[in-house]
């Protein structure tokens, strides 16, 4: 099962959504009129997902950012709209990771809150709902607001605090950013005397380009909503893998590589990925002893896939194995 943003007037996203308004066609006696349009779906303001499985669309799914100028709602609210699994699809978990994947995408928009509206003749979206956390919302909004088959539900989002790491995806004008603190980071690898280490360029600009556009990217942000830290990611083995992550030395035991691996584990976990694997210096401080503490376990060379074993020979021609250097994997 893959689960990807797509426009919401995507041919297959329109498929589904034609099966949804029959569902409520047959349960309410009439389609769902609520006006839909295509840019309150788009990126920073609202994400529609579509789930394939077998090469067919099974699911869709999508929120659009809300604010206090609607009624019954406020500021930072992120509604969500057509849920949906088509029933050959059903019961094997596909809603439940729609939802899980909307609510971490408005996460990282910044939104405080998720609100719904669905119907009394629909048990099974109850059920879910009531599952993953939602409560009843006592306000009421929306073209439906006055309807007797109309329920309401909201979920706080697990935003950090004020003071606590805020991760987001990057953005491509921050990568001249991302770049200074690579080499801010690096600075601290002199101190060992791995001088080859400290002097070692940052990712390029394309690099990093070809990171964001694909979506694997993610910065943790300062008070001043500027980049402090960030994570670049691949997917090497069937795994999430950790290409870099690095911290600017001024803001470092702050929690920030953790928020950035614990962000990327949700990110995994969504797609079905097992595990998260990096490869780090096995005796650098802040290197392997640190990912041990987050749940990470060496490997042995025979436990490698032929990507890691790759990426270790890479490494070594590199010259990286002047220092111990070991392959690292966390289950998820």
């Amino acid at each position: 099962m893959q689960i990807e943003p797509r426009p919401i007037d995507d041919a297959e996203v329109q498929s589904l959504i034609d099966e949804v308004q029959l569902e409520y066609v047959r349960r309410y006696g009439g389609p769902d009129h609520t006006s839909l349009h295509p840019e309150e779906f788009t990126p920073p303001h609202g994400v529609f997902l579509l789930a394939r499985g077998g090469g067919s669309p099974a699911g869709i799914g999508g929120w659009r950012a809300r604010d206090s100028a609607h009624p019954g709602l406020r500021d930072g609210d992120a509604e969500i709209k057509r849920m949906y699994v088509r029933e050959g699809a059903r019961r094997r978990g596909v809603a439940r990771r729609i939802l899980a994947e909307l609510e971490r995408t408005a996460v990282e928009a910044g939104r405080r809150r998720m609100v719904l509206e669905t119907g009394t003749e629909q048990p099974e979206a109850l059920a879910m709902y009531a599952a993953a956390g939602y409560e009843p919302l006592p306000e009421r909004f929306g073209k439906y607001a006055y309807s007797a088959s109309s329920l309401y539900f909201f979920k706080d989002l697990a935003l950090p605090g004020d003071d606590a790491p805020r991760v987001r995806p990057a953005l491509a004008a921050e990568l001249p950013v991302l770049q200074d603190i690579e080499r801010a980071a690096g600075r601290a690898f002199a101190d060992l005397g791995m001088d080859a280490v400290a002097a070692d360029p940052p990712p390029t600009l394309e690099e990093l380009h070809e990171y964001v556009t694909g979506g694997r990217a993610w910065v943790c942000l300062d008070g001043h909503d500027r980049p402090v830290a960030y994570l670049l990611a691949d997917v090497v083995d069937g795994t999430a893998h950790i290409e870099q992550v690095s911290v600017h030395p001024d803001h470092a035991r702050r929690g920030l590589g953790r928020a950035l691996i614990d962000h990327l584990a949700g990110w995994a976990r969504v797609r079905e990925l097992p595990a998260l694997t990096l490869t780090t210096f096995a005796d650098v401080p802040w290197n392997g002893p640190y990912y041990r503490r987050l749940g990470f376990r060496y490997l042995r060379d025979d436990e490698l896939g032929p990507g890691l074993r790759q990426i270790r020979r890479d490494e070594a021609a590199g010259g990286m194995d002047r220092w111990p250097r070991a392959a690292m994997r966390r289950e998820l």
